[in-house]
C-alpha cells in the first residue's frame, strides 16, 4: 500500500467504517469492504481524482447496496429477529466522534432495514452524514433530482421518523441502564417495572444456534419473565456469568461473559425516562469480533 493510500486510509477510514456499518448492520461485513476498497484504491493512479473523499465514500457506498441486494434472501430465512452486530467502541476510537448520537442506535438501525439499498444509500448521506445534494449525486453517480426524490419518499415513508427515535440524553440514559442492571441484581421486580414501557419490547437474536425468542415480545410481564429465564441460562456452567456495562452503539449497554466467551450483548433504546425496546445479541456468529472485557 503506497504511502498516499495510507494517508488516505488514516485520514477516511473511521468515516467509510461509519457509513458501511450504517448501509450493512455488521462490523464485520464493513471491515472487509473498507478494506477491500483501499486495496482496490491502492491499484489505480488517483492524481486524477479531484475529491478523494467523494472517490472513496462512492466506492463503499456501491460496495455496500452490491452486498445488501445479496443479503436479502439470508435475511428472509433468518431464524428469529435479525438484529445488528454490537459495535463496541474503546476509549478514544476515532470512529467515536463519528457516532455520537442516535444514529447509529440499533432503534436507527433496525428502521433502515425498511428500505432499499438505494434509499438506504440517500438517507444516511443527507440525514446522517448532512452531505448536499451535488456530492450525493457524485458518489451514487444518480442527477440531483433524483436524490432529491429518493430523499423526499424516504422521508415519506417514515413521517414520525424523529419522534420514533426520541432518545434520552446520554446520561439520562446512563442513569436509566444502571439503576435497570441495579434492580435486576437485586431482582427489584417493583423498580424493574417503573423503568420499562407498559408497551416495552425485547428483540434477541440468537439466531438459531442458541437460546432466544422467535418473535419479538412485548409487554412488561413477558419481557420481565424472559430476561429472568435468559439469565438463568446465562448462570449455567462452571462459573457464573461476568456481567458487565459497556459502550455498545455509543450508549451503555451490557455484556454478559460466559467461562471464556462472550454470550450476550444488550443494548436499550431508552426514551421519556423509560426503557422503550431491549435488544439482546446472542448469535455466537454476531459475537466473534466483541473483544472480551478485562479483569
Amino acid at each position: 500500500m503506497g504511502k498516499e493510500i495510507q494517508e488516505l486510509y488514516s485520514q477516511f477510514q473511521p468515516l467509510l467504517f461509519t457509513i458501511a456499518y450504517r448501509m450493512l448492520g455488521t462490523v464485520s461485513d464493513a471491515e472487509d469492504i473498507v478494506h477491500d476498497v483501499y486495496v482496490q484504491a491502492a491499484g489505480k493512479t488517483l492524481e486524477h481524482v479531484e475529491n478523494k473523499k467523494a472517490y472513496l465514500c462512492k466506492m463503499v457506498t456501491n460496495k455496500c447496496i452490491d452486498h445488501l441486494k445479496s443479503a436479502v434472501q439470508k435475511r428472509e430465512v433468518y431464524v428469529g429477529p435479525w438484529l445488528p452486530e454490537p459495535l463496541i467502541l474503546k476509549e478514544n476510537d476515532p470512529i467515536s466522534e463519528l457516532v455520537n448520537g442516535e444514529a447509529v442506535s440499533f432503534a436507527f438501525l433496525l428502521l433502515l432495514e425498511n428500505l432499499k439499498p438505494m434509499e438506504r444509500a440517500v438517507f444516511i448521506l443527507r440525514e446522517v452524514l448532512e452531505y448536499d445534494y451535488a456530492t450525493i449525486s457524485e458518489i451514487l453517480n444518480r442527477s440531483e433530482p433524483n436524490c432529491r426524490k429518493v430523499f423526499s419518499r424516504v422521508k415519506n415513508k417514515f413521517p414520525l421518523i424523529k419522534e420514533g427515535l426520541e432518545e434520552a440524553s446520554v446520561s439520562k440514559n446512563n442513569q436509566i441502564i444502571q439503576t435497570f442492571v441495579l434492580a435486576l441484581h437485586e431482582g427489584n421486580t417493583k423498580k424493574i417495572e417503573e423503568l420499562l414501557y407498559n408497551d416495552v419490547t425485547i428483540y434477541s437474536d440468537g439466531g438459531g444456534k442458541v437460546y432466544a425468542a422467535l418473535k419479538p415480545i412485548h409487554s412488561k410481564n413477558l419481557v420481565l419473565r424472559f430476561i429472568s429465564n435468559l439469565l438463568e441460562q446465562n448462570q449455567k456452567g462452571e462459573k457464573p456469568a461476568l456481567v458487565k456495562l459497556i459502550n455498545v452503539n455509543g450508549r451503555m449497554g451490557l455484556l454478559v461473559m460466559g467461562e471464556d466467551n462472550v454470550k450476550t450483548i444488550f443494548s436499550f433504546h431508552v426514551k421519556k425516562d423509560q426503557i422503550a425496546n431491549i435488544y439482546i445479541v446472542r448469535n455466537p456468529d454476531k459475537l466473534q469480533h466483541v473483544p472480551l472485557p478485562a479483569d
